[in-house]
């Protein structure tokens, strides 16, 4: 017996389902509106339908009737429902369950890698459109990686959270004295033009901005207190252990009545604690090789760099100026250093550390 293809039996329905489908965008209305096409070109019966939507035919029978009685409008205002049990139909629940670890990893680069990987492990064939599907009810989305050195010892990071209240008291302030911890880093700026992706809306034109390639460098040193919520800044036209060195007392004079601890990378710039041409208030604390995520001004550079995205200008000391509101918000706000600041390990450690 040849089974009977589904039909809608609403001409007016079948007119405009087609558009309504192509403008929606991918998500739980697109997929009940792409249910009802199929039924309404009546070509497909009701399991193959069930079967393209990854929804149970109980589920579509309910989708038709609502569109029958109410029309397209009833049919999404529906309340949506948990994952319908036919969404993951001929995968069992264990293979489902390590394809959304491998994604929840990052491990697939395309679908078409992950539609491999089900074929070679666990023997399931199926198309492109289905793995997609499958991903987008796991909640899938494409992220651009934050890129992490090769070298990189992540044990190493996460004994330095542990450890940091350690290398606080190891060096040894006298009793006491009064302390301010700062995380510190430096940043390239320049005339070459930062290109941001901008907001638009669907269907519009490419935005297009205004570019220049100028290769003209400036630095911006930067520091973040940890507790107090101070932020310092200074220009300077190039990094070294002179500039370093010029950069650290300029810290130190901001409060020479305190010790400034400065938590930072180990550049080849950086002079090390107990370099003699260090401040005598200034100790320095040393972060594990290629570990940026222990570093907050790591993101505040971002921060800034949207700020000047997409603009062109004439001169280093144009780009300085521009540059002065974004930082000043920084300085005369000290809670939302705290806030950029957001490590609970941090402000931890650095609270509990002193004995003294």
């Amino acid at each position: 017996m040849t089974a009977r293809c589904l039909k809608l039996g609403l001409p007016e329905v079948a007119a405009i389902i087609g558009e309504l489908h192509r403008k929606e965008r991918v998500g739980w209305r697109k997929n009940r509106l792409l249910a009802v096409k199929l039924a309404a070109q009546g070509q497909m019966t009701s399991a193959e339908v069930a079967e393209v939507c990854g929804i149970s035919r109980g589920h579509l029978f309910e989708w038709l009737k609502a569109v029958r009685t109410g029309g397209i409008e009833e049919l999404l205002s529906m309340g949506r429902r948990g994952r319908p049990e036919g969404w993951r139909k001929g995968v069992s629940k264990k293979v489902m369950e390590a394809f959304e670890t491998k994604l929840k990893a990052g491990e697939f680069i395309t679908m078409e890698q992950a539609r491999k990987w089900l074929a070679e492990e666990h023997g399931i064939e199926t198309d492109y459109q289905r793995v997609w599907y499958w991903a987008k009810k796991l909640n899938g989305v494409l992220k651009v990686p934050r890129p992490s050195h090769s070298k990189k010892k992540p044990l190493a990071a996460e004994q330095f959270r542990q450890d940091l209240g350690a290398k606080l008291e190891m060096l040894r302030l006298e009793q006491g004295t009064r302390a301010k911890v700062w995380v510190m880093d430096e940043a390239r700026f320049g005339l070459h033009t930062m290109l941001r992706k901008l907001w638009s809306v669907r269907g519009a034109p490419r935005p297009v901005v205004s570019s220049q390639i100028r290769y003209e460098w400036d630095y911006l040193h930067g520091a973040l207190e940890v507790t107090g919520g101070e932020a310092h800044f200074c220009h300077v036209p190039q990094v070294n252990l002179e500039t370093d060195a010029l950069y650290l007392a300029d810290l130190a004079a901001t409060d020479p009545g305190a010790v400034h601890v400065v938590i930072r990378d180990q550049a080849g710039f950086h002079l090390r604690d107990g370099d003699s041409r260090l401040p005598a208030n200034v100790r320095i604390i040393d972060l594990p090789p290629y570990s940026p995520e222990l570093n907050p001004c790591e993101q505040l550079w971002d921060l800034i760099k949207d700020s000047l995205g997409n603009r062109v200008f004439a001169s280093v000391e144009d780009l300085r100026k521009s540059m002065l509101p974004v930082l000043e918000s920084w300085w005369t706000m000290p809670e939302r250093v705290i806030s950029l600041i957001g490590r609970p390990w941090l402000q931890t450690q650095v609270n509990t550390s002193w004995k003294n």
